[in-house]
């Protein structure tokens, strides 16, 4: 069985849950993400921090997950905020558009 190519480390900061990201978010992986997410807000966070220092490719599949994961965060008052989203990420938000879309922090 091969390894998946995300992994996601969890940890709580006051009502933020960080998440640190390594890897690739596609539709192979988006659902880690996803699961992460929820548990987050689950666990009582009403922000949710992506750390993307490790990330190396999302697709529209992952982006759609992000965006999903917004509203929800927004709907319940709080927000998801993308760390350290450069390079080949960042570009995929600036061609959609969606760099106006989410609160990024880098």
């Amino acid at each position: 069985m091969s390894t998946p190519l995300l992994t996601v480390t969890a940890t709580q900061v006051d009502a933020s849950g960080v998440l640190a990201l390594a890897g690739e978010i596609d539709l192979s992986t988006s659902h880690l993400l996803v699961d992460a997410i929820d548990a987050a807000i689950e666990a009582g966070s009403t922000t949710v921090v992506l750390d993307f220092g490790e990330v190396t490719f999302v697709n529209s599949t992952g982006l759609g997950a992000m965006v999903a994961a917004t509203k929800r965060l927004r709907q319940l008052g709080g927000d998801l905020v993308l760390r350290h989203f450069r390079g080949i990420p960042a570009s995929a938000l600036a061609t959609t558009g969606l760099d106006r879309f989410f609160t990024i922090d880098s």
